[in-house]
């Protein structure tokens, strides 16, 4: 894929070319020419119905912003070290689309996972680091695609360099949607297949869901995994340009409320939209073909999905840093950090924060090697992951229950503006070192964090996200291996091997 030769309007990125030309990297992208290029004729569909014009000024898109903030520190001099790096060329890049063959490139991401945590408070899924991590595991397994085409293993390569030359937003694309379980899987409707197979392209249709924060990327990373009973043409893995003519993405009612910052600091930022996604005939060109009709990948999730998982985890272990932090302002504003029974209650907080860092750290330290491609240790990474969804509803609890009558005494800006109820408000409601307002509008941050309508989508996506927990477990039985210690115990018991049946 020769840079001098691409069509890019018929790769449906020439709006991010145009873009980048506009900047002073020609590499990254900075919040006004992102918001620029997904003005590239996409088709949105708002929750009210209608098509959405522009995707920088309708309320329902309107967490744009915060990413677009995100992509303004590829440039700031405080955070462009850890979201940027140079390339052999002398290149400034996205640290997200560097192929990490060190663990030093593994660190260099978690940094920047844990920077675009703190900017987005972890609300979001799919964050700009977390994109690129599905092509990344295509690589890692690249081997299985290689002995089924040259050409697919290539044009992976070839994505994974145009995302990084261009800064590419994506997310990944898996679930089917829900439906009859009596249906066998080949024969639901609406399973999203290869309808025509031609020489410079596939043609796509049927549906897929979720695609979290897709309306706001530029190409879902579209793979077909845990495919037991799959028709082989709805056997895909593929890029798919968000802008595709035929393609129509659904947002679902939101849960974040328009508001102040004062009253809703994190609500009124906006929200990662999920949406249904229809494919009618979409054209996929061949260069983003990746694998179709090939049974053998369809075992591959835990595999290619390695880096999605370690990005998932190593959001909630910083976003767990964040609940921690939260439960100890909670009892200092409230003056309740002498007491013993609210110490115990932030240190099971703070345990559940240290827990997931150490499993962030070991998962790099115990990395592996695939196909040249450092993977975070998958074993490790699944353990955590368990750990961290398994434990999150008690962890909000414990935050909701040390605000006490704090979450729910909570006042809009307008009473707090009213010159009869303010100063009532401000002389009977302070709290420990701050003012009665202050203290309001930290609770309103508490209640948007771990209570409100986002925070509540928020916590059901985490416990499904990548799985559910039960299937995590099974994947933890599956893929920890403990035989050589089930050897030394039964050797040290004095019990032959051989008499296990």
């Amino acid at each position: 894929m020769a840079q001098e030769v691409l069509d890019y309007e018929r790769l449906r990125i020439d709006k991010v070319v145009d873009a980048l030309r506009e900047g002073e990297e020609p590499h990254l992208l900075n919040g006004d020419q992102y918001r620029q290029s997904l003005e590239d004729g996409r088709r949105v569909v708002a929750s009210s119905g209608e098509d959405i014009e522009s995707i920088s000024t309708h309320p329902d898109t309107r967490a744009v912003h915060t990413i677009a903030h995100v992509l303004d520190l590829q440039f700031d001099p405080k955070t462009r070290e850890a979201l940027t790096y140079v390339d052999d060329d002398g290149a400034r890049r996205a640290v997200g689309w560097q192929v990490p063959t060190t663990k030093e490139h593994l660190w260099a991401k978690r940094e920047s996972t844990r920077l675009i945590t703190l900017e987005t408070l972890g609300m979001y899924g799919r964050p700009p680091d977390y994109g690129p991590m599905m092509a990344l595991g295509f690589l890692a397994t690249i081997d299985r695609v290689e002995a089924e085409s040259r050409e697919f293993a290539d044009n992976i390569r070839n994505y994974v360099q145009l995302s990084s030359d261009h800064n590419l937003l994506s997310t990944d694309l898996i679930v089917d949607p829900q439906s009859d379980r009596r249906i066998p899987r080949d024969q639901k409707p609406g399973q999203l297949k290869i309808v025509e197979d031609r020489p410079d392209g596939i043609v796509l249709r049927g549906a897929k869901v979720a695609g979290s924060i897709g309306s706001l990327t530029h190409f879902f990373t579209l793979s077909t995994v845990l495919g037991e009973g799959l028709d082989l043409d709805a056997a895909i893995w593929c890029a798919v340009p968000v802008n595709s003519p035929g393609l129509s993405l659904l947002l679902r009612e939101p849960s974040a409320r328009e508001a102040s910052e004062q009253d809703h600091p994190i609500d009124a930022k906006g929200e990662e939209m999920d949406q249904f996604i229809l494919f009618d005939d979409v054209f996929i060109p061949r260069e983003y073909v990746f694998s179709i009709r090939n049974a053998n990948l369809l075992d591959l999730y835990y595999e290619s999905a390695a880096h999605c998982l370690w990005s998932i985890m190593m959001r909630l272990a910083f976003r767990a840093e964040i609940f921690a932090g939260t439960a100890q302002a909670i009892t200092e504003i409230l003056g309740t950090d002498k007491i013993p029974g609210v110490q115990a209650a932030v240190a099971e907080i703070t345990l559940y924060a240290q827990a997931l860092k150490a499993f962030s750290i070991a998962t790099i330290t115990e990395a592996v090697e695939w196909c040249g491609v450092q993977v975070p240790d998958p074993a490790l990474v699944t353990a955590g992951r368990l750990y961290s969804i398994v434990n999150y509803p008690r962890i909000q609890y414990l935050i909701q229950d040390l605000c006490g009558q704090a979450l729910i005494s909570r006042w809009p800006e307008k009473v707090w503006d009213h010159p009869e109820f303010g100063p009532k408000l401000e002389e009977y409601l302070p709290g420990t070192g701050v003012t009665a307002r202050e203290k309001n509008q930290f609770f309103n941050f508490v209640w948007d964090l771990t209570t409100g309508g986002q925070a509540g989508r928020v916590g059901l996506f985490e416990n499904v996200n990548a799985t559910p927990p039960a299937y995590v477990a099974h994947l933890v039985y599956e893929h920890t291996d403990r035989s050589e210690m089930a050897k030394f115990v039964r050797e040290y018991a004095g019990i032959a091997p051989e008499a296990h049946t």
